[in-house]
């Protein structure tokens, strides 16, 4: 067979594949997919916009005078739904970040197609780039023609299928919003990712950030990311409802907690927010931190038959947490691993929440659950300070394996009310890493995004201050 009939039959083998993968299609999603980035590497902007438009759905009830376009991603939602679930000015729309990958596969080098990599000297990368952004223009306006959408709202400014859209809506008037859902970074992993992202990622083209709170704002002016007018202090949104849970639970509204004693155990792996979580090379490692911490899971379900002792890792983490937790020994039967759903039922559920690192002990705080954190090997190493999400009296600090157990039983053995008012350490706490110790971040969000919709000039806007708490 001659080279020009291999191609052929290549080529036909390849549209076969295709044909088998959309008469197997369920949803315009799963048409989409596959058709997206042929339609963008041929330049088709209509059939594009047709297939984009096909995959947009409502996240939020109405009609209302103002459409807003979510990017959906996970836990992003949930504090968008939380901002606008109810909202009567404002009515929210979801795509799924997948239909942008796939357009942008269709044009953009693949040494380019990651968070930590758009920023590149290659000339050809930059020429796919122009491509792209002026096949979003094609795409925007044909879309405009179907549906009004007045604003786009994503959870990161760094996101590489939406930079070429974000600074397209912004030439065309159209506010590209990023409510920023990653807030917590210890000031080591901060100073990091500072230097990190000057030289990776480059700066945000669009119209606003909202951030949770004052250390991420000095973190993404220090890091020339976006300038300070660009920057509004809201808070965390979805902590909102952990606050009006613990009033409820504190007014007899709804139950305390589960009727079995049950821990929630926040999984993390060794390289959780070091230099080697964000691909640097790095010796650093909570090792013993973390093998420490699911020994204690262990022995704590061992000892104790009737707990309910729930290991909750990220979903992408799972079998990895899973397999450190193996190396412990052997899983009682009332120890399980949960990763799917929202965490909240689950907090909401627990005598007690243990963990290191993470954005949920936060929000266990704020529904006034007792926290206790591990608190021995590389956490004692003055290397590793830096790099540790600090909560002082908020939490308490187990010294040792077995220390770890007992406080928990302790807490199972006697449980704690819930009260209406959070003490100080845990308002501080909230206020220094959610921006949100008021249950109040929603209406910020509101009112920054009415800022943008309403076309308000900068010179008639509520100062980032009168915003901030």
């Amino acid at each position: 067979m001659t080279p020009r009939l291999s191609h052929i039959a290549e080529r036909l083998t390849n549209y076969y594949r295709l044909i088998k993968v959309l008469a197997k299609a369920r949803s315009s999603f799963d048409v989409a997919l596959p058709l997206l980035p042929i339609l963008a590497k041929l330049g088709l902007a209509l059939p594009a916009a047709y297939l984009i438009h096909k995959t947009i759905r409502p996240l939020t009830g109405g009609p209302a005078p103002h459409r807003v376009l979510v990017i959906e991603k996970a836990v992003f939602v949930e504090d968008v739904l939380e901002v606008l679930g109810e909202a009567k000015e404002i009515q929210a729309f979801g795509v799924r970040r997948a239909v942008l990958k796939s357009l942008a596969l269709g044009i953009l080098p693949r040494t380019i197609c990651g968070d930590d990599a758009y920023i590149s000297d290659d000339p050809a990368a930059t020429r796919a780039k122009q491509r792209y952004r002026k096949l979003w223009k094609k795409i925007w306006r044909y879309m405009s023609m179907v549906s009004r959408y007045d604003a786009v709202l994503t959870g990161n400014w760094c996101y590489w299928a939406e930079r070429e859209l974000a600074s397209e809506l912004e030439a065309n008037g159209t506010p590209f919003v990023v409510l920023h859902k990653e807030g917590i970074k210890p000031p080591e992993r901060s100073k990091m990712l500072r230097e990190l992202f000057r030289k990776e990622r480059g700066q945000f083209t669009g119209r606003r950030v909202l951030v949770y709170h004052e250390s991420e704002r000095d973190h993404q002016i220090e890091g020339y990311i976006a300038r300070p007018d660009q920057i509004t202090i809201v808070g965390m949104p979805r902590l909102d409802r952990n606050h009006k849970w613990r009033r409820l639970a504190a007014a007899g509204s709804v139950p305390l907690r589960s009727p079995q004693p049950t821990v929630l155990l926040l999984a993390f792996l060794p390289n959780n927010f070091l230099p080697s979580y964000s691909g640097i090379d790095s010796d650093l490692a909570w090792d013993e931190l973390c093998r420490g911490t699911y020994r204690a899971a262990i022995l704590l379900a061992e000892r104790n038959p009737t707990y309910d002792v729930i290991v909750r890792p990220r979903v992408h983490e799972r079998d990895e947490v899973a397999a450190l937790l193996d190396q412990e020994g052997k899983r009682p039967k009332n120890l399980r691993i949960v990763a799917a759903g929202e965490a909240t039922p689950l907090l909401e559920a627990s005598w007690v929440v243990c963990g290191h690192n993470t954005t949920v002990l936060l929000e266990a705080l704020a529904v006034n659950k007792p926290v206790v954190v591990p608190h021995f090997g590389e956490a004692l190493d003055p290397r590793y300070h830096g790099f540790n999400v600090e909560l002082h009296d908020a939490v308490e600090h187990a010294s040792s394996v077995e220390d770890l157990v007992a406080r928990i039983e302790r807490h199972c053995q006697s449980p704690s009310s819930i009260r209406e008012q959070l003490g100080p350490a845990a308002l501080a706490a909230l206020a220094k890493w959610t921006g949100n110790a008021d249950g109040k971040s929603s209406e910020r969000v509101r009112q920054a995004l009415m800022q943008e919709l309403t076309g308000l000039s900068h010179s008639h806007r509520v100062p980032p201050e009168k915003l901030a708490l």
